[in-house]
């Protein structure tokens, strides 16, 4: 008797909708690419419990008939190609015909549609890849496709789905994406009966761009439009402070499609390698036209990953189109308007003690209460002396001197903003008793990350990075252990653009961060913080903040999975991205400041990843190998 069998055919529905179908937000995204193929100007996608329970998805496309409305449920049933050859030159977002008999094997579908010839439309329901019935009704134009009970008949592949927050939020960044891959059509995306965005369809990037994202983050953009030797690339890329802790918001489309590729994540940080801080990823949203036959779509049914028979043309495209729209933007003048209100010297007084760098730092007074200002000076900025152009609308304003060499572009990379704490201010680690800090002297910095310090007879060179590392790091497992720091308010809250991923951890994991000392709240398009921990200056406080929520996701923004232990581990992570920097220049009161503390605390002598944060030497041991004693 032979051992191998003929599968049935639900079954071989079943395993082929794996490949195409593993989880609600894969579905969406082949319903919508469906609408888009069928020349829809509108689409409206609606999502329950993460999509599990509901999808439905309406657009005005051109619709079908009958007949093509049952066909359509069938494996490699399609309209878009028809020959093998027609695989070379695919434009179209669908092709294979597996999408809609994958997703009408594992839910229960009906699909609604109508053409604008056709006096009535046609209404087909299938029932886990069994077709129940094929009706005519009245429909408005276009197609409407409702998919209830995801997996509800394969409970093995249900319990592998993460929770309904978490698909919900996969679910609208595939949404996202395809609104900014297509701005000529206007996308609405609703979860659980609110409006989670809604574009456009003017065919504006930018303004596409502006109702995902909001304002502050299409604030920060550069635009690109190149074309060259057949390749262009067009979009947006992030200036140099608008960069993220991991790759979420790395958008790229080939020919409108959304695709995941090295070679162009690795040209773009390449272009970006001498702008962004270390350890920091920048953001874009970038389309690459070319000629289909250069590009292979057809490795996988998901149709994520590509292949280029010309991967260096490619990257060189990508790296020096975005190369050249950040030299641009260094620059272009910012330009100020002339008719601009003048500037009171009141108003000077008040705004210049706030932002000018140059501004006195206050003493602080710790009480029982929290900290208090006890003296304040506000810094009056000299006033200038240059004309202001009168016969000009708009006045420039002289940005920073572009650094004169690449090499020395990608030593130093771009300067931060770093709070400057007095001199004398306790790091406060809990569990730890602080010793008087001894009088020692600032010999200077080795390759702007090793600083020299003589102290008595004795000479130590310090890493900076792992010493401000371990003081944050200790801060942190302070607040893990249930001793959670007050919190101070900003002056003027601040906005974060996140990724879906990103907000659901910052709703998941919210009472956690609240009690380490951040209040905040969860917006449409990101997160606002109010207020951060007291040990924490502001900026710093800031920092750690942004770090922690991206640490929170995987690199490419997909969230992790529930565990305490995993909330624990990226606070630790963040702690690191909140600290300075290796091989960037600080000021001398920030430097002075870890100093202080690795003196103050015994703790400060290894970071949290187990390296040295100090080497000592004394004063006898040079002398010994200089030859000056035996």
């Amino acid at each position: 008797m032979s051992e191998i069998n003929v599968l049935d055919i639900s079954v071989a529905n079943l395993i082929a909708a794996g490949e195409v179908v593993d989880k609600p937000s894969s579905a969406l995204k082949e319903l919508c690419e469906n609408s888009i193929d069928a020349g829809a100007k509108t689409i409206t996608a609606e999502i329950k419990n993460g999509g599990i329970a509901l999808m439905r998805v309406t657009d005005d496309g051109k619709g079908m008939t009958g007949e093509d409305a049952v066909i359509c449920v069938r494996r490699h049933a399609t309209s878009k190609i028809k020959t093998a050859k027609d695989l070379s030159s695919v434009m179209t977002l669908g092709f294979r015909g597996e999408a809609l008999a994958a997703i009408t094997a594992v839910t229960h579908t009906r699909i609604m549609t109508k053409r604008r010839e056709d006096t009535s439309g046609t209404v087909v329901t299938v029932d886990y890849g069994k077709l129940e019935s094929a009706e005519e009704g009245g429909f408005p134009d276009g197609t409407t496709v409702i998919c209830e009970g995801l997996f509800r008949t394969t409970p093995a592949r249900l319990k592998f789905l993460k929770s309904d927050s978490a698909e919900g939020a996969a679910c609208a960044a595939v949404m996202e994406k395809l609104a900014l891959s297509h701005p000529e059509v206007a996308f609405r995306f609703i979860a659980d009966g609110q409006q989670r965005f809604a574009t456009m369809g003017d065919g504006k990037l930018k303004n596409a761009i502006y109702s995902v994202y909001g304002r502050e983050f299409a604030s920060k953009l550069c635009e690109i439009d190149s074309k060259s030797g057949g390749i262009s690339v067009s979009g947006y890329v992030g200036t140099p402070d608008n960069v993220r802790g991991n790759r979420a918001l790395q958008i790229f489309f080939i020919n409108n499609r959304c695709v995941r590729n090295i070679s162009l994540t690795s040209a773009l940080e390449a272009a970006f390698r001498s702008f962004a801080p270390i350890g920091k990823y920048p953001v874009c949203v970038l389309n690459i036209g070319l000629n289909a036959a250069y590009v292979d779509v057809n490795i996988h049914p998901a149709k994520l990953e590509v292949k280029f028979s010309d991967e260096k043309s490619i990257f060189d495209a990508v790296y020096y189109s975005v190369r050249g729209a950040l030299e641009r933007n260094l620059q272009n003048p910012v330009l100020i308007p002339k008719n601009q209100q003048p500037m009171t010297e009141e108003k000077l007084k008040i705004i210049s003690a706030f932002v000018s760098p140059d501004a006195p730092k206050h003493e602080q007074t710790k009480l029982d209460s929290g900290t208090f200002t006890t003296s304040y000076r506000p810094y009056v900025a000299p006033e200038s002396k240059e004309k202001k152009p009168e016969s000009e609308e708009y006045a420039p304003v002289e940005l920073p001197k572009k650094v004169s060499s690449p090499a020395e572009l990608e030593r130093k990379g771009p300067e931060e903003e770093l709070p400057k704490p007095s001199v004398s201010t306790d790091a406060h680690l809990e569990g730890f008793e602080p010793k008087p800090v001894p009088e020692y002297k600032i010999l200077g910095e080795a390759f702007d990350c090793y600083v020299m310090i003589e102290e008595g007879e004795r000479l130590f060179i310090l890493d900076k990075h792992a010493a401000h590392e371990r003081i944050n790091f200790e801060k942190m497992k302070a607040a893990i252990s249930g001793l959670k720091p007050e919190t101070q308010l900003l002056m003027i809250e601040e906005k974060f653009t996140l990724s879906p991923q990103e907000r659901e951890a910052c709703e998941k994991y919210k009472k956690e961060i609240s009690d380490i000392g951040f209040e905040f709240s969860v917006e449409d398009k990101g997160a606002v913080l109010y207020g951060v921990p007291c040990d924490f200056d502001m900026a710093e406080g800031r920092s750690l903040f942004f770090s922690l929520i991206t640490s929170l996701t995987e690199s490419d923004g997909s969230l992790y999975a529930d565990s305490k232990n995993y909330f624990e581990r990226a606070l630790y992570q963040s702690s690191c991205k909140a600290s300075v920097k290796a091989g960037r220049k600080y000021d001398e009161a920030h430097v002075r400041w870890i100093c202080d503390n690795f003196f103050r605390y015994d703790c400060i002598r290894r970071c949290p990843h187990g390296r040295p944060v100090a080497y000592e030497m004394t004063k006898r041991e040079l002398d010994t190998r200089f030859g000056r004693i035996k």
